[in-house]
């Protein structure tokens, strides 16, 4: 057999292929800070706004929530489903374009000996594909690591 004869060229042909999933992004943080501080990632204009914006709400069940920009934009919209100052809120996030419920987000705050361990999830009302999931991961893990940072440096406040 010819040298050359051994080689085969095989040519492979793999189509894009999306992967969904349905599962939540959970995520969770420990801050070195009592739970009442913790609790205002969310109530606090003041804080919020050295994270680029600030929720609007009146933090009652059945009420409208959403995140207004540094720009004054409302970027988000949704419902309280659930709320229990300094300790639990679930809220439903509304898609923009369709108004249709897009996930529900669900934070609970444990305090343990002054430190909280914030327990954030987020749950998809239809499957997402693995980008979509990983950058949703991301966007929760700079979110809270930079409530962490902000919390335990006392920065600005």
């Amino acid at each position: 057999m010819a040298r050359n004869a051994s080689l085969i060229k095989i040519k492979f042909h793999t189509s894009a292929m999306t992967t969904t999933t349905q599962a939540p992004v959970k995520t969770v943080i420990t801050i070195d800070a009592p739970a009442k501080e913790v609790w205002r990632m969310f109530s606090d204009a003041s804080f919020t706004r050295q994270m680029g914006g600030e929720y609007v709400s009146d933090w009652k069940q059945g009420s409208a929530i959403g995140w207004k920009g540094s720009n004054g934009q409302m970027l988000t919209s949704g419902k309280i489903l659930s709320i229990d100052p300094g300790k639990f809120l679930q809220h439903v996030l509304f898609n923009n374009q369709t108004g249709a419920v897009q996930s529900t987000i669900t934070y609970e705050l444990i305090e343990r000996d002054g430190r909280t361990t914030v327990y954030a999830w987020e749950e998809f009302s239809r499957p997402v594909t693995e980008e979509q999931f990983s950058d949703a991961e991301a966007g929760w893990n700079v979110a809270l690591t930079m409530v962490k940072t902000l919390l335990e440096n006392k920065s600005g406040w």
